[in-house]
């Protein structure tokens, strides 16, 4: 490695390294987001549940809505 970047300018040292970089961070990007954990699964369905319970209020408050309006 030391012979390869020795004959190298420093901009095509930093472009290498670069590349390594960016080429590094993509494979572990890529791993980490394989397989969803126990506590990933637990924390969507609370999140789908919590917006489920959203939505049924705010369907809940609209067909008050339409009573008080119709009864007004």
């Amino acid at each position: 490695m030391k012979n390869l970047l020795k004959g190298m300018t420093s901009t095509q040292s930093n472009k290498l390294l670069v590349a390594f970089f960016l080429l590094a961070s993509t494979v572990f990007a890529v791993s980490a987001c394989e397989k969803q954990g126990p506590a990933e699964k637990a924390g969507e369905s609370i999140d789908q549940s919590m917006e489920s319970a959203k939505d049924s209020y705010k369907e809940g408050v609209e067909e008050v809505k339409d009573e008080v309006d119709d009864h007004s």
